[in-house]
């Protein structure tokens, strides 16, 4: 039976974080009828012939949830579909949001990955991002997991914060390293349209950082994840082994099924995509009077399949496998952009051989640029 991973969104949170651009409310009066919705819809999607062997419970922040709704949620997944044996389940985790009886209801139901957004371990850069927790919360929530027998604990980073130092920078990476966690994400900031951020960054209230220093920052991160042997298996993500590379977010960016449930969700099923309404009133409502809470869907074309190949492949260690490229597109890859090709390689952006196409290391730092370039060529 063809595997799947199952997305699950909560789009609550305390307070709305500075720099989130995705669907999240602080409403949280809507929060009881959102949770019944949200446990019909997983009845009325349970037609898909897959096995479910990741399940994912993102946001918003999944975290603020009580233990009685985070059971009956993954209750409802494994009475209503076909779920393997010991899937790898996900919960997103704000430090701010933890209790001990939570913890330990999360691991009876068979919760055994954590994501953390950390983001920083310097209070000021917490509070300019708008988090509601600080750093006490964050080695607190540390020790509550690991007590509770977590075993797989993974932590979320920001850099580039305006006015964030490389001092600052060095500091969040290596007490982040201090907790050995099974997985670190890091991310550049990026400032979304609609965000406070945003807003500030356009008002002039706040100053991005130099390129020249968020490239420093990158190179700091690279050869700390050396030093510290953690896998860099996506271009953001890093792995202690490989058996805690995130099975879920590799569906995303392997091409692999998944069907998102909840508010704004997406979809993916052999190259078709579909998506859930964003308000999340409106879902409800749509749900509880029975009516699919699909807003829209798109076949992709062979050319949008091989640009999303492209950009997911480079942001991939493994890069682009060239004989996958070829049976899913029935085109060579090297036949397709030889003259760029020839130039990115020539430059030393790209590592080609007779079976992959990936990024050098000095062409991490311009992955969006290299995969314009190929597209650009399509």
């Amino acid at each position: 039976m063809k595997k799947m991973g199952l997305y699950i969104h909560i789009p609550f949170c305390i307070k709305k974080c500075h720099y989130c651009d995705f669907v999240s409310i602080t409403t949280v009066s809507l929060l009881p009828d959102y949770i019944e919705a949200l446990i019909k819809e997983i009845q009325l999607k349970s037609v898909f012939d897959y096995q479910v062997d990741t399940i994912y419970l993102g946001g918003g922040t999944p975290s603020i949830l009580n233990s009685d709704d985070i059971s009956r949620i993954c209750q409802s997944i494994k009475k209503y579909w076909q779920v393997q044996e010991n899937p790898e389940i996900t919960i997103e985790v704000n430090p701010g949001t933890l209790s001990h009886d939570k913890v330990l209801s999360w691991k009876t139901l068979g919760i055994n990955r954590i994501n953390l957004g950390v983001q920083s371990f310097h209070n000021r850069h917490l509070l300019q991002l708008g988090r509601i927790h600080n750093e006490t919360d964050v080695d607190r929530a540390i020790h509550l997991l690991k007590g509770a027998g977590f075993q797989n604990i993974g932590l979320d980073l920001i850099y580039g914060i305006p006015d964030q130092t490389i001092d600052e920078w060095k500091k969040d990476l290596l007490q982040a390293l201090s907790y050995h966690p099974q997985h670190l994400s890091c991310y550049s900031l990026t400032y979304e349209p609609g965000t406070l951020l945003y807003e500030q960054l356009q008002r002039k209230k706040i100053n991005a950082l130099p390129d020249s220093s968020v490239r420093q920052m990158m190179d700091i991160l690279f050869q700390t994840m050396v030093e510290h042997q953690y896998d860099q298996y996506e271009i953001s993500n890093f792995a202690s082994s490989l058996r805690f590379r995130s099975q879920h977010n590799q569906k995303y960016w392997q091409r692999m099924p998944y069907i998102g449930l909840g508010a704004s969700s997406h979809s993916c099923i052999e190259n078709k995509r579909f998506w859930n309404c964003s308000n999340v009133a409106k879902y409800i409502l749509n749900v509880f009077n029975n009516c699919d809470p699909i807003e829209n869907s798109e076949n992709l074309t062979i050319e949008q399949q091989i640009i999303e190949f492209i950009f997911l492949g480079l942001r991939q260690k493994d890069g682009i496998h060239l004989q996958n490229f070829e049976l899913n597109f029935s085109y060579c890859f090297k036949d397709l952009f030889p003259g760029v090709l020839r130039e990115l390689q020539s430059a030393g952006y790209l590592d080609i051989s007779s079976d992959r196409c990936r990024l050098s290391d000095h062409g991490k730092y311009f992955l969006d640029s290299i995969c314009q370039k190929l597209v650009n060529a399509l």
